[in-house]
């Protein structure tokens, strides 16, 4: 059946309640990872790979997860992926337990729940036109994004309290019940919303892939798209060099930041990357309510340039307070950048190819991002944390810079 608007948006905030507690589960899972990576290895390289295998899936399954999401029911998708991600995640008390837990069942552990992402998050963001039709889209991803960011605030702040009350490990045992309240909320949702074109203007591709198409053929007419739409080329593009620069610094460095540069431990990481996220919610709930009608490829470009700039000055602070004004300022123009680009992709996109474009997208974040990850591990034997954020500060904005030369892009509104 059709949803009605008020069935939609019942169902797009169960949507945004289940996320909002599976990725508090997510942002407990990702300060338990790191800390435990660094207490398993004793290498900063060794860490790096570890948060490395949390991003590969997205490059290996993402061309064939997107042909999956447009042609499966997203939301039963969605259900299947979040009950085999809390299993995925209850291996590791598991392990712990039997005495089995290392560094390779951990990067195993974080493999697997990264696979489920891969097809999950495309589903998700191709559902939501869906449930909030044309008129909605941007304060439905600006809130999409607030849960996300609620979330990765409230739990760092949590797993400070939550590792001296339960240990590290069975942070690990809370993210895997938070799947399973993911699960029930999907459940809920009931509406069965019509399939629906470009919201705005885009390439002409069929509208529908037809059954008997191979999934290679499908992967192929993604690529041609994305190919083929200067806007999609040139957002696809920025994204993938952006958090190539960006990313493994701001992941993997941090919590080498925190332990060598400020004396600190896991609390400390815990409330610097609660800062974060205060910030970056701050800034999603103004386009929220105040950014339907700003352009959404010049926002983009200005986002990708604050982005970068925000980091240098860490290259300069040794005290706790000053990184945390520093990062709460970077949390600030991060929406900038990515509430737009979700925004983006559903209007100039038909229902029918989303998911593959999200796919795109994905890999462009979260597979450059674990390049990334590797390769600050890697860099962070040699160099210092002042010099690197100093050089990914000025590298992120002169992408950012580059990105006001794709005209195309530049022009969505």
């Amino acid at each position: 059946m059709i949803s009605t608007p008020h069935r939609g948006r019942a169902d797009f905030t169960l949507l945004c309640l289940g996320q909002l507690v599976s990725q508090f589960g997510d942002s407990i899972f990702h300060i338990g990872l790191l800390w435990l990576a660094l207490d398993l290895t004793g290498s900063r390289s060794g860490t790096g790979l570890i948060a490395a295998s949390a991003y590969l899936p997205v490059i290996l399954l993402s061309l064939a997860a997107g042909v999956v999401v447009d042609r499966l029911d997203r939301r039963r998708l969605m259900m299947a992926c979040a009950g085999l991600q809390g299993l995925v995640v209850a291996c590791v008390p598991a392990l712990h337990a039997a005495g089995w837990l290392s560094g390779p069942a951990l990067a195993a552990v974080a493999f697997g729940l990264a696979a489920g992402a891969a097809f999950f998050n495309p589903a998700r963001d191709a559902l939501v036109p869906q449930l909030v039709g044309p008129e909605g889209l941007t304060r439905a991803n600006s809130f999409v994004q607030v849960t996300a960011q609620l979330a990765y605030m409230a739990g760092p702040a949590a797993a400070g309290l939550l590792v001296a009350w339960v240990g590290l490990v069975h942070l690990f045992t809370i993210d895997a019940a938070t799947f399973v309240f993911s699960l029930l909320t999907l459940w809920l949702i009931r509406s069965r919303p019509a399939r629906l074109g470009a919201i705005e203007p885009g390439p002409a591709i069929p509208p529908q892939v037809p059954p008997v198409a191979s999934s290679m053929a499908d992967v192929a007419a993604g690529l041609r798209l994305a190919w083929k739409d200067s806007r999609l080329r040139g957002l696809l593009f920025i994204t993938a060099v952006d958090n190539l620069i960006i990313m493994g610094p701001a992941i993997v460095g941090m919590p080498i930041y925190v332990r060598d540069v400020l004396g600190g431990g896991a609390e400390a990481y815990a409330a610097l990357t609660a800062v974060l996220f205060a910030g970056m919610v701050s800034t999603s709930l103004l386009i929220g309510f105040r950014g339907a009608a700003w352009p959404k490829g010049k926002l983009i470009a200005v986002g990708m340039l604050l982005d970068g700039a925000s980091f240098t000055p860490l290259a300069l602070i040794d005290s706790f307070s000053w990184a945390a004004v520093a990062l709460f300022v970077h949390g600030l123009t991060v929406p900038l950048l990515v509430v737009p680009r979700t925004t983006l992709v559903q209007q100039i996109v038909p229902d029918a190819s989303r998911g593959r474009i999200f796919a795109l997208l994905n890999i462009s974040v979260v597979g450059f991002t674990a390049l990334s990850t590797a390769l600050t591990g890697l860099v962070a034997e040699f160099v210092d944390m002042g010099t690197l954020y100093l050089a990914i500060g000025i590298a992120g904005a002169a992408c950012g810079l580059v990105s006001f030369g794709f005209r195309s892009l530049l022009g969505v509104r």
